[in-house]
């Protein structure tokens, strides 16, 4: 309870020391988005006492709010200076209102936990701590044949060469490359798109998936994540479209992260191998630095056949420089098709019949781009308007 408790004063500390930052950088006219919510839930916590008796609840919404405000720093630095007559939402892009708008509803319910008692129950919001508690990684499931659709990233295959060319132009041994964007923009599915289609490339070697969405609790559990890597390793020899989370932890009872890691190691020695962590969303990222030395001390300098290449997601693009290196960064793109074009999308704008020049531009235009909004998009028409979903 006593190490639970420093841990949330700590986040506390920072959250008030990150938003004087943000406040001493971007002044003015240049203010980070949401600052009147930033400054109500610092005002907040000025006021609340760190106890042995506060709820978990809190250490959870600290993380929203660092995540967020981590955010909102990154739309302020793209965004041009406004001028004086210029609105406070001057600058962002359509993709980036949207982006802007979940936020702030994130933040007035994190407000709204900070404030309430206890044991309060507030209706209609969901316990962080329950997802950022959860003991099942895989929240969006190792891509195969069977549960990934080609068609629904038409849009994303001139970004998934891009990203092998990448790879294959700096050799053998031990590379990484980080994908950023905002939420939305097809982080994951571009890998996903990658690691099915890169069975060829690392033939008779292994493919890792590890999904990481949406840990918020910033303590990744290093132990479980090699386990499942093993697992991984272990399973695909044998069938290639397994379910990681089918198969028995028995055999790594007992054993400490230490001898799990060496084991990893071994697994991987002479290999050639993929390993994609999707959706970073850590506060301490001391992990993977842990995996990377281990990583490159057996991939080598290149000599013999195998080869190492990791592959990371996240919506912040500090935390992907510190972990790749900013020359090891790529951003998202939007398809390269029109959005009309993409197989879904067409399939329900061309469902609208007699609606469909009323809509067609507006759903479009709304949808800026953003898989994630189209898709969405999509199954709201579907649903609401036309009644087949």
């Amino acid at each position: 309870m006593r190490i639970l408790c420093l841990s949330t004063e700590f986040l506390k500390n920072k959250f008030i020391l990150d938003l004087e930052d943000a406040e001493e950088e971007h002044s003015g006219e240049n203010e980070i988005p949401l600052l009147a919510h930033f400054l109500q839930i610092r005002d907040v916590l000025k006021a609340k006492d760190i106890t042995a008796s506060t709820p978990i609840r809190l250490k959870n919404c600290l993380y929203n709010a660092i995540s967020a405000l981590e955010e909102c720093v990154v739309l302020s630095e793209k965004r041009e200076p406004r001028k004086k007559k210029d609105g406070p939402m001057h600058g962002y892009t359509l993709a980036e209102h949207w982006l802007i708008c979940k936020t702030r509803r994130l933040l007035v319910q994190t407000t709204r936990k900070l404030t309430a008692t206890a044991d309060a129950v507030i209706p209609g919001m969901t316990d962080m701590a329950a997802s950022s508690s959860s003991t099942s990684f895989p929240v969006i499931p190792r891509p195969n044949s069977q549960n990934f659709n080609h068609l629904r990233v038409e849009g994303f295959y001139d970004q998934s060469k891009t990203i092998f060319d990448r790879l294959g132009k700096r050799g053998k041994g031990f590379h990484e490359i980080g994908i950023v964007g905002i939420g939305g923009s097809g982080k994951t599915a571009l890998a996903q798109l990658v690691f099915t289609q890169s069975n060829w490339r690392y033939f008779g070697g292994y493919r890792i998936w590890i999904c990481l969405f949406r840990k918020l609790s910033g303590d990744v559990k290093f132990k479980k994540m090699i386990k499942d890597m093993l697992k991984q390793c272990k399973a695909v020899v044998d069938d290639e479209d397994f379910d990681a989370a089918a198969v028995d932890d028995e055999d790594y009872d007992g054993v400490e992260v230490e001898e799990l890691l060496e084991n990893l190691g071994k697994a991987l020695k002479g290999k050639k191998y993929l390993m994609v962590l999707d959706g970073i969303w850590d506060i301490n990222i001391d992990w993977y630095f842990k995996l990377k030395d281990k990583l490159k001390s057996v991939s080598g300098d290149g000599d013999g056949d195998g080869y190492g290449h990791v592959i990371i997601t996240s919506r912040l693009p500090h935390k992907a420089r510190m972990m790749v290196g900013s020359h090891n960064l790529y951003h998202m793109q939007p398809p390269s098709r029109s959005m009309e074009l993409i197989w879904e999308f067409y399939v329900i704008l061309g469902m609208l019949e007699k609606y469909k020049l009323k809509l067609k531009d507006e759903v479009i235009e709304q949808c800026d781009g953003l898989p994630l909004a189209m898709h969405t998009m999509g199954a709201v028409i579907g649903d609401q308007i036309l009644g087949v979903r």
